[in-house]
């Protein structure tokens, strides 16, 4: 009986395998077993149980069943080739025949795509799951000496934490700078935005932000706002984040001047980008901040730069930063401009 039973497990294996396995059918013949590991707009990416990883035209291609899980997009030609994407895993699992244009089809948990060619189909790689919990600090410093000893310091340190639906973010930064050992300016900001999934590219917002400066007009300011946003994330791995939204502004002012509240209109802008073949970041950051019932008081902070990683999480950053004011006081300038060299750790 031993042998029968064993004749009969390694049949019942042999036939398991064939059963769940992928098979693809060339236009030759051909009969490739295996599973499908991805799909691009010419090509088939197949894991094939003798020849390992192989690529496979399309065009070559005469059947195609696999039961891999894999998200997709679809192009949709009667729209003028419009490209629909998925938010869910596809399961492509009815024959894909090159020949033919309407006998494929694939299945999500959102419902099920019909009609389809090979050609429609394209893969898309899954996006990695962010951590729950990141944060950086960065050091900046300038020294000079000669005519005028001067020193500028600049500490930066940003914290973003998510909770389901829930995305935190904190920053707290610190600006000083002496000449001849006195200080010359100081400025401190602390801003905390909470954001609201609503879909996957569209949130809302809240946030609240304090500053100060000493040796300005403008001694402190409390900001408190609320708007919406929209992230886009692009092929070439361009990530942009925009938002727009509304902001109550009250200043604290020591020119003798009556404190100032404020409706201010706010637009902001994240970029993000990380170098194709290369280890190297682009970055700009932008708000702008406009009063409602005077136009022409607005207020801009730019920061743009490169940021490369040099050992663990150790990081160098070049950036430069400009912040401009519509109505300085009588002895400032409209802008501050700023060129920064730091070092910093992320986690």
């Amino acid at each position: 009986m031993k042998p029968l039973f064993f004749a009969v497990l390694i049949l019942f294996t042999l036939l398991s395998q064939q059963l769940f396995a992928g098979i693809i059918t060339l236009n030759n013949g051909d009969v490739i077993h295996g599973e499908l590991k991805a799909l691009n707009e010419n090509h088939v990416v197949w894991n094939s149980d003798v020849f390992g990883e192989i690529s496979i035209p399309k065009s070559k291609i005469k059947q195609l069943n696999s039961s891999s899980v894999l998200p997709i997009v679809k192009t949709i030609a009667s729209t003028e080739n419009t490209v629909e994407k998925a938010n869910c895993s596809i399961d492509i699992k009815n024959g894909a025949r090159n020949d033919e244009k309407n006998n494929a089809s694939a299945h999500c948990d959102s419902g099920k795509w019909q009609a389809l060619s090979l050609n429609d189909i394209v893969s898309v790689p899954l996006a990695p799951k962010p951590a729950p919990f990141v944060g950086e600090i960065k050091f900046g410093y300038n020294e000079k000496s000669g005519n005028t000893d001067s020193e500028e310091l600049d500490i930066v340190t940003s914290l973003e934490w998510r909770q389901k639906k829930f995305l935190h973010e904190a920053e707290l930064s610190i600006e000083s700078e002496t000449s001849d050992g006195d200080v010359e300016d100081e400025q401190y900001k602390v801003n905390y935005q909470l954001n609201y999934d609503l879909n996957e590219d569209w949130f809302s917002y809240g946030r609240i932000k304090y500053e100060k400066t000493r040796f300005s007009a403008i001694d402190e300011q409390y900001q408190v706002g609320l708007g919406l946003g929209h992230r886009l994330d692009f092929t070439n791995q361009l990530q942009l984040n925009m938002q727009f939204g509304a902001a109550y502004l009250s200043s604290e002012r020591t020119d003798g001047s009556p404190d100032d509240e404020d409706i201010a209109g706010r637009w902001a802008l994240k970029l993000n980008w990380p170098i194709p073949g290369s280890e190297l970041s682009l970055f700009h950051r932008q708000e702008l901040l406009w009063v409602l019932d005077d136009i022409d008081n607005n207020e801009i902070e730019t920061s743009t730069g490169i940021k490369m990683p040099l050992l663990g999480g150790i990081f160098s950053e070049i950036r430069y930063d400009l912040d401009y004011v519509s109505e300085p006081t009588n002895d400032q300038q409209h802008a501050d401009r700023e060129l920064v060299i730091s070092l910093g750790y992320h986690w």
